[in-house]
């Protein structure tokens, strides 16, 4: 029978962030992990704005309850493989002592309580942190558990919790380097550009251009990033064209995807380097014209599906595989479907 591993994620009122992590790991764990969530000084409710987050995004909330970490300390608490710290403060107190000895670490994630403006700001303030949340989860459960030695288990562990920070989290001296390629560079690659440097925090860097750039991004395009990360600088992004990447003084890409088709049958320009290529083909959604509102739901489509292979993308082990390997696992995500 396949272990169950259990999870504690502590904060200090046990009220957003570790409410977050249980709620999506107990989903996202499909059984193999069994999450709980407490506080050193437990607010004794959940933050609203946590429960819209959990649920907008399908994650139970009936069970969820703000609990102090005693609970867990206390004879007969169920022992636990895992506690995370997802806040600093909750991260430099003196825990209880926990049964059984479990592995411990800290992933810190702003406190998004304590976000001050409007409502939308407040609401983007929770948006940012379950996504990182949701980054983090992502590839601590790729992590092949049963065959990582206890320091082994740990480094990979601590390397989680450094994703977004100044330390590279790659097993490297850089993050991978991504270019995506369409014909106009204004829409769909804009959007894959955007959706790479927010969800892989670190992990990976995006670029994209176009065989014929048509020299102005699609503002339903803005308008799906912006949705998604109200402060991703918008106003670096411009439609540009490939041959800035095939210069000697460009970055080096280790990845280039096309996502048109007309694209992908064109003759690209030489890279420098030895790159994965990859085909993920997407409907032009500023193909057909409509109203306002039709044409943000077109656009809005599109960037769901791209967003459902970017998640598939990042949190790839890109750090163990080979280009055989890597080429194949990106042209798999190619099959991704809504």
């Amino acid at each position: 029978m396949e272990k169950i591993y259990n999870v504690l994620f502590l904060c200090t009122g046990n009220s957003a962030r570790s409410i977050m992590a249980e709620a999506m790991l107990n989903t996202m764990g499909k059984g193999r992990f069994r999450a709980y969530s407490a506080g050193s000084h437990p607010a004794g409710a959940v933050h609203p704005l946590a429960i819209e987050q959990i649920a907008g995004y399908g994650y139970p909330v009936d069970a969820l309850r703000s609990k102090s970490w005693d609970e867990f300390g206390a004879a007969g608490a169920p022992h636990m493989d895992f506690v995370i710290t997802v806040c600093d403060k909750a991260a430099g107190e003196v825990c209880p002592v926990w049964p059984g000895q479990p592995m411990t670490a800290h992933w810190g994630f702003e406190d998004p309580a304590a976000a001050t403006g409007s409502d939308e700001e407040k609401r983007q303030a929770f948006r940012k942190v379950c996504r990182e949340l949701k980054t983090r989860l992502d590839i601590f459960l790729c992590l092949p558990l049963p065959r990582l030695e206890k320091l082994a288990l740990k480094r990979e562990l601590d390397r989680i919790g450094k994703l977004g920070s100044s330390e590279d989290a790659v097993a490297g001296d850089r993050a991978l380097n991504v270019l995506f390629v369409c014909t106009a560079n204004s829409a769909r690659s804009i959007m894959a550009e955007a959706l790479v440097n927010i969800l892989g925090r670190g992990r990976f860097k995006a670029f994209s251009a176009g065989s014929q750039p048509g020299g102005a991004v699609n503002p339903f395009a803005l308008e799906q990033i912006k949705a998604l990360d109200f402060d991703y600088p918008l106003d670096a992004i411009r439609s540009k064209s490939w041959t800035e990447y095939a210069r000697p003084e460009a970055p080096a890409m280790d990845c280039i995807i096309t996502v048109c088709d007309k694209a992908a049958g064109e003759v690209c320009q030489y890279w420098p380097g030895h790159q994965v290529i990859a085909h993920w083909g997407f409907e032009d959604p500023a193909s057909l014209q409509g109203t306002e509102e039709e044409m943000r739901a077109r656009f809005n489509k599109i960037f769901r599906l791209i967003m459902q292979r970017v998640d598939r993308l990042v949190t790839l082990p890109v750090e163990t595989l080979d280009a055989n390997q890597l080429r194949h696992e990106i042209q798999s995500i190619a099959q991704t479907h809504e």
